[in-house]
C-alpha cells in the first residue's frame, strides 16, 4: 500500500501549475524593427505555466491567429519552414510539423519566448505567456502523425 501511495504522489506531482494566466490574447502589430533577435547563448528564463491543456479548443483557435499574424511569414501556412519570407533569412525556419511531435510543448514555449540563432525573434517582450502557450497548442496540430 505505501508502495502505491509513492507511486501516486510522484504522479501527481508533474500535476503541479506554477501560475494560472487568465484571459484573451490582444490583436497585436509587431514592428520587427523593434524585436530582439537572439545571437549566441543567451540565459533561457523559465516560462510561466498555465492550465491550458493541448486540446482546448480555445487556446488552439487563439494560437491559430497568432500564427497566422506573426509565425505563418516564416514557417509557412501549415508550419514546414518554408514560408513566403524563409528564403530571406539565409537559414530555413524550423520545420514545425517535425519539431511538435518530437519536443515537450515547454520547450517549444522557451523557443518561442527567447528566440533562436539565426533569425528568430525573442517574442516574450510581445506576447503574454498564456499566447506563448496558445502558439504552442496551436503549433501541436501541425504536427506529422507518426505512420
Amino acid at each position: 500500500m505505501k508502495f502505491l501511495a509513492v507511486v501516486l504522489a510522484i504522479a501527481l506531482s508533474g500535476c503541479v501549475v506554477n501560475s494560472v494566466v487568465p484571459g484573451e490574447g490582444a490583436d497585436m502589430n509587431i514592428d520587427f524593427s523593434k524585436v530582439g533577435m537572439r545571437h549566441g547563448w543567451t540565459e533561457m528564463t523559465p516560462a510561466k505555466r498555465t492550465v491550458i491543456g493541448v486540446n482546448d479548443a480555445n487556446s488552439i483557435e487563439r494560437g491559430r491567429k497568432l500564427f497566422s499574424q506573426h509565425c505563418q511569414k516564416c514557417h509557412g501556412a501549415n508550419g514546414d519552414g518554408k514560408g513566403p519570407m524563409a528564403k530571406e533569412l539565409g537559414i530555413r525556419p524550423a520545420n514545425l510539423k517535425n519539431l511538435a511531435r518530437n519536443v515537450p510543448n515547454y520547450y517549444l514555449v522557451v523557443q518561442i519566448n527567447d528566440g533562436r540563432d539565426g533569425g528568430m525573434p525573442k517574442w516574450r517582450d510581445f506576447l503574454t505567456s498564456e499566447q506563448s502557450w496558445d502558439l504552442t497548442n496551436f503549433i501541436q496540430t501541425l504536427q506529422d502523425k507518426k505512420k
